[in-house]
Order: structure tokens, then sequence, then C-alpha cells
């Protein structure tokens, strides 16, 4: 253990969508004023906020990355815990208590909601029937910035402030045709912590972030497939060293040990369920034994 963090993300898992072994990667971001933010919230996040004594009611805001199920299939579960609800001295949604605050690209807001409406659009009485939206269970941040379109018809990038959060929003090359992004979060002093959600390895923007950047988790996997839409090891592993020392592999599948020593060996370090990050410094706090 080392000493106490202002910033820390717990992960409470680290592996991709088909993991048996190490969870789908929803994270724990505790900022300096002890706010609780979920970074995704994929199928498997309920289990593993319980397991961690985490309630729903102790999360202050949700970010999510893009849609797809291992990342956001989560989230009907969180909407009416809170929206029903009274736990720990927080009243439910219904009954006028604080809604989490929900921070996400304008993009993938708009996928979200098609993923979500089906179940979220049925509100109980007095609110008139279907009138349920995401604003129903979640505040929803509007970005205070912006960047112009580049292949893509929405933004390249949004810039988020919420509580003491404060984090950029930049599309990634995920899904051809997907919204989908990556977070650049200031953890103070200039320095930021990122984090790739799903995306192919933009090795020029990995270089020029460098040397502000205190950790990077980048989704990696392993064996090589037409039409890669993740971070390809062979591609990470062709980064210069400065960029690999302070890459955390994340979102690899169940077969991390077969590669694991290569990892290493290039200064790569590996995410493990359980394990919490420093955002400041970039240093693991804690771990499971590996």
């Amino acid at each position: 253990m080392g000493e106490a963090s202002n910033i820390t993300l717990q992960l409470l898992g680290a592996g991709g969508a088909f993991t048996r072994i190490f969870g789908t990667t929803c994270s724990v971001l505790t900022l300096a004023n002890d706010e609780r933010w979920l970074i995704d919230c994929g199928r498997q996040a309920p289990d593993q906020l319980h397991a961690a004594g985490i309630e729903w009611h102790a999360i202050f805001g949700q970010l999510v990355t893009h849609v797809h199920g291992d990342h956001t299939f989560g989230m009907e579960d969180f909407a009416f815990s809170r929206f029903f609800f009274t736990r720990d001295g927080v009243d439910a949604v219904r009954e006028g208590g604080p809604r989490p605050k929900l921070v996400c690209h304008s993009a993938v807001q708009e996928e979200l909601w098609e993923s979500l409406a089906s179940s979220l659009r049925y509100v109980p009485p007095p609110l008139a029937p279907k009138s349920g939206t995401l604003d129903t269970y979640f505040e929803t941040i509007a970005a205070h910035a912006s960047e112009p379109p580049i292949d893509n018809p929405w933004h390249h990038a949004e810039s988020f402030r919420a509580g003491q959060l404060s984090v950029h929003t930049t599309e990634t090359e995920h899904v051809p045709g997907k919204p989908s992004t990556a977070l650049t979060i200031e953890v103070g002093d200039g320095k930021v912590a990122w984090w790739s959600g799903d995306s192919t390895v933009d090795a020029a923007a990995l270089v020029a972030l460098e040397p502000r950047t205190t950790v990077f988790f980048h989704d990696c996997t392993f064996v090589e497939y037409p039409g890669q839409v993740h971070g390809s090891f062979a591609a990470l592993e062709k980064l210069p060293l400065s960029v690999r020392k302070k890459i955390v592999l994340m979102h690899h599948e169940d077969d991390l040990a077969d590669h694991r020593d290569r990892a290493d060996a290039l200064g790569f370090r590996v995410a493990l369920p359980g394990q919490t990050y420093d955002l400041q410094t970039g240093q693991c706090l804690a771990t499971l034994a590996d």
C-alpha cells in the first residue's frame, strides 16, 4: 500500500468484452473531495460494485466512453436503483433525491439513450406514461467547449466540468462509424491521466500527450485479427519506452498469462481487478497478488 492520494482510480474489473476471469472494466474514479465517478458501467458492474461494498447511492456521477454491453449494460440497474430506492440517507430520485451526474460526448449520449430507452422511457404515475428520458434519471452535463468534426459528423472532442471533475472526451477509432471516445482527466499541476475506452493505437497522439500524462490506461488485444478495433499489442510494443512505461494494459482477454512476460519485459504494466492507482503520480497503490 502507498500513501493516500487525492485522485485515485480503482479497477473493479480489468478484462475485455468476453472475459470470464478478469471482469469488464468498470472503474471508480475518486476525486479530492471524495466524489466518486464510475468510468463505464458494463454488464458485470452491478455485481462488481456489490462485491466492492459500494452502493449505487455512493456514486456521484457516471462517465461513458461508448455504447457496448461491456461498457453500458449495467446502467439500467444504476438508473432504476437510484430512481426508486432510498439508501444510506440518499433519497430516491422520484422522491426528490439527487440525480447522479452523467458525462459523455453528445454523440455517445444519443446512442446511450437508444440503448436504454426501451426500459427507461416507462415511468410510474404521476409522470406521464412513456415520458422518461435520460434526464429523468441522470443530470446530464453539457459540454462547455468542443472541437469541430474531422472524419465524422460529430464534434472531434468535447470538454466537461462537473463537481471537481474536469475531463475531455476525444473521438477515437474503434468500430468504424461508431461514436467512441477516450477520456483525458485533469489531475492538477497541468497533468492528466488518460483512459482509452476502446480504441486502436494512435501512436502520434500518445507520444504528444506523454510529457503531461501521468498514466495511460489502454485497452489491449494480444492476438491479431482482421478489422482490429482495439489496442493491438503489436502496435503498442512499437511505442517509445517513455510511453510504454506509463501504459497500464487493460481490457485484455483471458489469455493474459500467455503474454505477460513479454509485456513486463517491454515496460508495460498490466491491469488486474482490485488495483488502485494514484492518478497524480501514475503509481499503483494497491494490487492483488499476481
